[in-house]
């Protein structure tokens, strides 16, 4: 009997220290608290700045918004660059008292990528009496690089919209990556994305409308994607 008692407790004990082992190597295999960490973070700050001598154009969020490591190389972007998505906006900050006013809304699926936290500077344009900004939130893409218009004149700050027929208006459009719009003899040229089996680039020639606050589509040129490669290497 007791030597039953001692076989039971000498395997009781190899058990325990089997289970012990095995729970002490599970532990060991997780990732460390730092790693298993959501990589996502919160974000507050400013994405993009456009300067004017009434006042700024600023991208910020509207809401919840946050930031992570892209994560993978593609053609969106490097495995380091950042990606920001959530609810932005474009406000306009008066340089006279400094009050904030929302001048749009991003659509639900927007996001922004880019190399460096640093914020980014929208260009800008003069027609006439206004001056254009052209935000671009993604710098890289696989078919085409999303662009917003705003407009700022008289101290008040709007979106542009983009004028494809009466009926068909556009509230951004898409640019063929490393083929930057122009602007021409009042004229702005911008040549669309580029998608699978496509033949041809829709190269499209905007004229600006200050009633309206829209860019007017005056032409549209079909142009083979290899001359427009070509071009761009000459």
């Amino acid at each position: 009997m007791r030597k039953k008692m001692i076989l039971v407790m000498l395997l009781w004990a190899v058990l325990t220290a089997c289970t012990n082992r095995i729970s002490e190597e599970k532990l060991n295999s997780l990732p460390a608290a730092e790693d298993n960490k959501d990589v996502k973070k919160e974000d507050n700050s400013v994405r993009a700045m456009g300067k004017h001598a009434d006042g700024k154009l600023l991208v910020q969020p509207a809401g919840q918004a946050v930031s992570a490591p892209l994560g993978a190389p593609s053609c969106y972007g490097l495995e380091t660059d950042l990606s920001w998505s959530g609810d932005y906006a474009m406000v306009w900050e008066s340089q006279s008292d400094g009050s904030q006013r929302t001048v749009m809304t991003f659509p639900v699926d927007f996001e922004i990528v880019q190399p460096e936290e640093t914020p980014v500077e929208i260009k800008k344009y003069t027609f006439g009496e206004t001056d254009i900004y052209a935000y671009v939130p993604r710098y890289t893409d696989c078919h085409a690089l999303e662009t917003f218009l705003f407009g700022v004149s008289g101290g008040k700050a709007f979106p542009i919209t983009l004028e494809m027929k009466p009926e068909q208006i556009w509230t951004h459009i898409g640019q063929l990556p490393h083929h930057p719009f122009q602007v021409t003899n009042g004229e702005l040229i911008v040549t669309g994305g580029y998608g699978a089996g496509q033949d041809f680039i829709d190269v499209y020639h905007f004229r600006y409308d200050t009633m309206k606050q829209s860019m007017i589509l005056q032409a549209t040129d079909q142009v083979k994607l290899g001359d427009l490669i070509q071009d761009q290497d000459q």
